[in-house]
């Protein structure tokens, strides 16, 4: 039988197939072939960029934790040496013929004891302009040590002075309480979700005033008021600068300022054990 080409349709996309007539009773043409719709957007794509992504990512991340660890070891090791070598000069004051030098009152009103005065406070003036003003200088190396060592030697013959005038017992009492504190705020600064590096200027300020106050006047009695306020603000100043170090809230040192980060962190700590042993002192009517 002859095929009618024009009742013929052909494949060709979306058009029916090849559908012959014959003899005139198939002449309904075909029902056309509904393709698949595919969405772009479903496709896969070709390689893996988002997982590559998010893996650079997670690498990333993990490359800062561990510097920013380090970091954190590495300063904590510079403070716990001059927490050493501080306590080491302390206990130079329980020594009966030290302890005997210093409390008479020829060595307080002597040319000595003064002249020590101006050399603490000039060094710790340098110091902290050092490394506050000049942080590329401050960064280098034996330059932040040296510095470093400078101002611990001399806040550590300070403290001998300072607490040779005590009774050891009340030492031993305010070391305890200090490092009870430090521990708890450390913690709680680690913990928190607050930020509290917003307070430096304010801090700074206090600290910058208790550093001539206590260099010139410390021996002047002061109520427990005002003792109790440098504890708080000290305090403060301690979770202030353990955020600074830790760098997860908030704003945090630079890796290369390790020294000037220990720095801050020994400073809280020495004149928070100060306050508190005024504080214990006056309480007992001394």
């Amino acid at each position: 039988m002859e095929q009618n080409p024009e009742n013929a349709q052909f494949q060709s996309g979306g058009y029916a197939p090849y559908s012959p007539d014959f003899g005139g009773f198939n002449n309904k043409p075909a029902e056309p072939i509904v393709q698949p719709q595919y969405d772009i957007n479903e496709q896969p794509a070709f390689g893996n960029d988002f997982d590559d992504q998010k893996v650079i990512s997670e690498q990333e991340k993990s490359i800062d934790y561990m510097i920013r660890r380090g970091f954190i070891i590495k300063t904590y090791g510079i403070l716990i040496s001059q927490l050493v070598i501080t306590s080491i000069f302390i206990c130079l004051s329980f020594v009966p013929a030290i302890n005997d030098y210093i409390t008479r009152p020829e060595f307080s009103r002597g040319p000595f004891f003064i002249s020590f005065l101006i050399l603490f406070l000039i060094i710790t003036i340098t110091v902290c302009i050092m490394f506050s003003c000049f942080r590329e200088t401050a960064r280098k190396f034996p330059t932040n040590y040296i510095l470093l060592l400078s101002f611990t030697l001399s806040m550590s013959f300070y403290c001998l002075i300072f607490c040779a005038f005590f009774d050891p017992q009340d030492v031993i009492a305010a070391a305890i309480l200090t490092i009870a504190a430090t521990l708890g705020l450390t913690v709680y600064a680690i913990k928190t979700k607050d930020d509290f590096t917003y307070l430096g200027g304010l801090l700074f300020c206090f600290m910058f005033l208790s550093i001539f106050t206590i260099g010139f006047f410390f021996w002047i009695r002061v109520t427990v008021f005002w003792l109790a306020l440098g504890v708080l603000v000290y305090s403060l100043y301690i979770i202030y600068d353990t955020q600074l170090i830790i760098g997860d809230v908030g704003i945090k040192y630079n890796i290369d300022d390790y020294c000037f980060a220990a720095l801050n962190l020994y400073i809280d700590i020495i004149y928070l054990f100060l306050r508190i042993l005024q504080i214990i002192a006056t309480l007992k009517g001394k």
